[in-house]
């Protein structure tokens, strides 16, 4: 990778975990997991999604930092990698919305997993009561990246955009 590269993911990473921060908290009814409105997938898919499923990965998986530490579930970045590497990898073929929409499909089993396995082994949350609230974080999840991909649509149609990215390319 070149520097200019490893800047910008490193960059892109910290603005994801700056929107980490700024997250909205969901009301739900046990006090874990915490559900959380988070655009921190928004870097970590215009990585993937200008740059290619790498970029995407290392980002999402720096990108989440943030989110790991005030929800506590130490399988977000995982998470975040899968959505980053698959929306990248679909972009070869699909639009942006289309390539996150489905990263965002293949993060749906892991967002399962990781939610019974720490909510339920670590917390002792009932999976009944589980359930419904991984349905909603799935829901959520969905929202989130919709609006992430709505802005990186826009802001792939940006002249000054395309050719950043094109001379960050060469």
């Amino acid at each position: 990778m070149r520097a200019r590269l490893v800047a910008l993911i490193a960059v892109m990473g910290a603005l994801g975990n700056v929107l980490g921060a700024l997250s909205i908290p969901i009301p739900v009814p046990v006090p874990y997991p915490r559900v959380e409105l988070c655009f921190s997938s928004l870097a970590t898919l215009f990585m993937a999604v200008s740059i290619g499923p790498l970029a995407g990965a290392v980002t999402g998986a720096l990108g989440t930092i943030v989110s790991t530490i005030r929800l506590g579930n130490p399988f977000i970045p995982l998470g975040h990698t899968i959505l980053g590497f698959v929306a990248g990898y679909a972009s070869k073929k699909f639009r942006p919305f289309t390539s996150g929409i489905i990263g965002e499909i293949a993060e749906t089993p892991w967002i399962w997993f990781s939610v019974i396995f720490w909510a339920y082994l670590v917390a002792g949350v009932p999976v009944s009561v589980l359930i419904p609230i991984i349905t909603l974080i799935n829901i959520k999840a969905f929202f989130d990246v919709a609006a992430s991909l709505l802005v990186c649509e826009i802001l792939l149609m940006r002249r000054e955009v395309k050719d950043f990215l094109k001379r960050l390319k060469e």
